[in-house]
């Protein structure tokens, strides 16, 4: 608790500038005793401080004092800084907290990077549901879901959540599962409903265990060669390592790469439409036929239309 206080202490006095002992006792809730024996404290660890009497004194730190000097490397400093703004992916309100640890680090620039983890068209939606979940997560407050599985079925069950963790484009949350009886990791894009519940809980059953590979299911890979048109050259470098892709003569574009067998990889290769030929495996290429052909028919079916044959 002291140690806290001193950091306190010291945070006010590089924000403030110079504070009076009463003023400070008060901002505490400690007596004048305490800060005068926690200000020797600051003072014995080789932090600047000073008292002056007269009217306008107080206790202040010297001017040229800064974090930098005293615990933290320029490096690490970054990193802190970095962090908090990565506080905006779950609409954090950290701009008050990022000019104020920039003043203290004697950073010019804090604003230097913006970090949106949110989905296109989903901004709000996320922005909520994670408001809530960082309410759940701070006050230990258990949640009421109704999941999606990949395999498309809900249940509604009670979580205790105790980490956000972003993992390959997504976000995750791990919990205390009642209904499976231990923890699971949730992807946040699946929670179809969500209710932070009054009950509060204190220490969980189990200990958290370390998150493995085969917590985010990994789906098998298999190795693929395609061949797209130069019109979606930006598209094939936004999505693609460089190392893969091969610029044909004729200006399209090879890319040999391992893809995941799963039905993302179909509709995600089937959003290149007439602009995308499979070259390899022979399977993958009839399977997307097959599916285009399936959709063709589906909606050739609800317009009424018929298929030459």
């Amino acid at each position: 608790m002291k140690n806290d206080r001193l950091f306190q202490i010291l945070y006010l006095l590089l924000d403030r500038g110079t504070m009076t002992a009463p003023e400070l006792s008060r901002v505490l809730e400690v007596s004048v005793r305490t800060v005068y024996r926690d200000i020797d404290a600051l003072s014995l660890a080789g932090v600047p401080v000073y008292a002056t009497q007269g009217k306008n004194g107080g206790v202040s730190i010297l001017p040229n004092y800064s974090f930098d000097k005293a615990l933290l490397s320029d490096e690490e400093q970054n990193q802190i800084l970095y962090a908090i703004q990565s506080l905006r992916a779950v609409d954090q309100p950290v701009d008050s907290l990022l000019n104020k640890l920039g003043g203290l680090f004697q950073k010019q620039n804090v604003n230097w990077i913006e970090i949106d983890f949110s989905r296109w068209g989903m901004g709000s939606a996320d922005s909520v549901k994670f408001e809530r979940l960082k309410s759940a997560l701070i006050g230990r407050r258990a949640v009421e879901i109704v999941y999606c599985s990949t395999s498309g079925e809900t249940s509604r069950r009670v979580i205790l959540p105790v980490k956000l963790i972003f993992k390959d484009k997504g976000w995750y949350l791990q919990a205390y599962c009642r209904m499976q009886d231990g923890y699971r990791l949730f992807k946040i894009s699946r929670i179809v409903e969500m209710t932070v519940l009054e009950e509060r809980f204190g220490e969980l059953p189990d200990e958290l265990p370390p998150l493995e590979q085969s917590d985010f299911a990994m789906p098998a890979m298999q190795e693929v060669r395609l061949l797209f048109s130069p019109s979606v050259a930006f598209r094939v470098y936004d999505e693609f390592e460089r190392d893969v892709i091969t610029l044909q003569p004729d200006g399209m574009l090879r890319v040999d790469v391992a893809l995941p067998q799963d039905v993302w990889v179909t509709s995600y290769l089937l959003s290149f439409g007439t602009e995308l030929t499979i070259l390899a495996p022979q399977s993958l290429r009839e399977h997307l036929a097959n599916h285009a052909k399936a959709v063709f028919e589906q909606h050739a079916k609800k317009n009424g239309c018929s298929r030459k044959t």
